[in-house]
């Protein structure tokens, strides 16, 4: 028997190496850089995947971290950008003057094509340079009177979200005067910390709030992982009643947890369902049986959605009455 020859052994060794039974990936499809219209006086407006836009070596505008999830957000979301990105046709391609971070933000959320807005008059790197430290510094200034009145023109809390504006304005509250008596808005600062379970980074958010300037009444910690349900919690309850200040629907949900816990927040004569029959909790079948009964009498109008309760009372004042 002839021993294996060196192309054999080759071979053998190569198989061995594949694993079988694997399909290769497919190919990531990247669109090439596409021209789409000239507007005029050395600008285009290009089509491109976000991975063939060259950054600048230097680039000294920064954003937050908030900011950019929110951005990257934004843009997952609605799968486009809203602002095009300022970039120039060099000898190294397509290079990013203006929207690094829009950029960054799109190639995060899974972006696969997009449009720019390409300067073709064949900028020096000293006018691509100038041109990107203009972009960057020169900026209106927002009138906060105004900025205020169009945040609270928000109708929900998703909109206030992405809007990234911080609702603690420097914006003097006028006060009213009612002949001669001063009367002043009165209000508590509650301050919500959503924390990881770390050590070191709770200590460092509790050296911040002690430094904090502003008066805080009252300050609540809770799970980083708590956030994200509070989040959804809230614009439920934008939705369901149509509150629109933060503030105010942490304030609904509380009083709508005192309710469920058979507390009333406007009653003190209410009792607990719990009181009358000695439990929170009855077997299905009879569960079924009143359930069907209750919504009965709210398709005929026998009670409304906001006094559920009372089909209990009718039940058992037919009762009584039949005694």
């Amino acid at each position: 028997m002839q021993p294996p020859s060196d192309a054999e052994t080759a071979h053998r060794a190569e198989t061995a190496r594949t694993p079988r039974n694997s399909d290769p990936a497919p190919p990531t499809s990247v669109i090439e850089p596409q021209k789409i219209l000239e507007t005029g006086n050395g600008l285009e407006i290009w089509r491109v995947h976000p991975s063939s836009l060259k950054e600048q070596d230097i680039n000294a505008r920064a954003m937050s971290k908030p900011m950019f999830e929110r951005l990257t957000q934004t843009i997952a979301r609605d799968k486009r950008l809203e602002s095009l990105p300022l970039c120039a046709k060099t000898d190294r391609g397509l290079e990013i003057i203006s929207g690094h971070h829009r950029v960054r933000a799109a190639t995060a959320a899974g972006i696969t094509e997009m449009f720019v807005l390409v300067d073709v008059t064949g900028l020096t790197r000293s006018q691509i340079a100038a041109k990107q430290l203009a972009h960057n510094s020169i900026q209106g200034q927002d009138n906060e009177q105004l900025l205020s009145e169009i945040l609270r023109s928000l109708e929900n809390a998703e909109d206030k979200l992405e809007s990234f504006i911080d609702e603690k304005l420097d914006v003097q509250v006028p006060k009213i005067q009612v002949e001669g008596l001063d009367v002043g808005l009165s209000f508590k600062v509650a301050l919500l910390v959503f924390l990881p379970l770390v050590k070191a980074r709770f200590d460092e958010a509790v050296a911040y709030i002690k430094t904090y300037r502003g008066s805080i009444d009252s300050v609540y910690v809770g799970s980083e992982a708590d956030y994200e349900p509070l989040k959804q919690a809230i614009q439920r309850i934008n939705e369901e009643f149509d509150v629109r200040v933060v503030s105010d629907a942490l304030g609904k949900m509380a009083e709508l947890a005192m309710t469920a816990c058979g507390k009333s927040v406007e009653d003190g004569e209410r009792i607990h369902v719990k009181d009358l029959v000695g439990s929170a909790w009855i077997p299905r079948d009879a569960a079924m049986i009143i359930k069907r009964a209750v919504e009965k009498m709210l398709s005929d109008g026998s009670i409304g959605p906001s006094n559920k309760w009372q089909a209990l009372e009718f039940l058992a004042a037919d009762y009584l009455a039949k005694a």
